[in-house]
């Protein structure tokens, strides 16, 4: 077998060698990854993967920003449940609210 780099047309196996990504893991990305299909079989032209890559690129700086917003996003939902069970707890527990029947009961009965 050639290297990847000899051939002009990749098979599967070919990109599976270059980008060190399983074959099971290449078929699912077909649709997103350049491609010709001839016949059933998928074959692929390096110089269009390299630039699909590239495309693939984020700065570095622009992934933390993006993991930082989720992350306080999900402490924005924390606080808000948070704040609920706190507000519902209170209504529930505050003194002003008329006894249950059963400690009204309870004392009745001394």
């Amino acid at each position: 077998m050639q290297s990847p780099s000899e051939s002009f047309l990749w098979d599967i196996k070919d990109l599976s060698l270059y980008l060190k990504i399983k074959i099971k893991t290449i078929y699912a990305m077909v649709p997103d990854v350049p491609h010709y299909r001839i016949g059933k079989l998928i074959r692929f032209k390096k110089e269009e993967i390299d630039s699909w890559l590239e495309s693939k690129r984020k700065d570095d700086h622009q992934d933390f920003r993006e993991v930082k917003l989720f992350k306080s996003k999900d402490e924005n939902i924390d606080a808000l449940i948070r704040k609920t069970i706190d507000q519902v707890k209170q209504e529930d527990y505050n003194p002003g609210h008329e006894k249950s029947d059963r400690i009204k009961a309870q004392r009745k009965e001394s």
